[in-house]
């Protein structure tokens, strides 16, 4: 696998996908984006690939892609087979921000929201933002702090205010939300 020459400052990154699978014989891999239209990746001609759990990665110049329903399909360089593409499977995505349309006001991109301490409107310390996940309705919280963990939707009925500054993300007091782990 060819990595491009120069790492990009982890700071200047944003996540925008995940690899899903490989598709098809030559090597090609089909991401599934965080946020946006599939179209948005012909702007990315540089993809750093990030193993969550080691944390590795692995920087890959962009030859071809082409968007298909609501994923991505693209060819990375130094990918040339199927085998090659199954081992980027499960990686996450990022490219540098710079290449990422702004959002309008009060929307996010996930990575923004990872890692803000998440309280509700009412002061109760409900622990830190540690993923997102996309359903067919809508995108999800999740929330976790020791052995509670807090699944909420990503709206603008339960998320009431956001400091990205102060680290600080409000949610709605919704009855019965917070004390099925309790």
């Amino acid at each position: 696998m060819s990595p491009v020459s120069q790492d990009p400052d982890p700071d200047d990154l944003i996540r925008v996908g995940v690899v899903a699978k490989a598709h098809g014989i030559k090597g090609e891999v089909k991401i599934h984006p965080d946020f946006g239209s599939p179209d948005d990746f012909k702007n990315y001609k540089d993809l750093v690939l990030i193993d969550r759990e080691s944390q590795e990665r692995q920087t890959f110049k962009v030859s071809r892609s082409r968007p298909q329903a609501t994923v991505v399909i693209q060819q990375l360089e130094g990918v040339a087979d199927r085998t090659a593409a199954e081992g980027l499977c499960g990686k996450e995505v990022w490219v540098n921000r710079s290449l990422v349309p702004p959002l309008p006001d009060g929307e996010f991109y996930w990575h923004d929201l990872i890692g803000l301490q998440a309280e509700t409107e009412g002061g109760r310390k409900l622990g830190r933002v540690e993923t997102l996940f996309a359903t067919a309705g809508r995108d999800i919280l999740v929330i976790r702090d020791g052995g509670r963990e807090y699944l909420v939707p990503l709206s603008k009925e339960f998320i009431k205010n956001s400091d990205l500054q102060s680290g600080i993300l409000i949610v709605a007091d919704v009855p019965g939300l917070f004390e099925i782990n309790d």
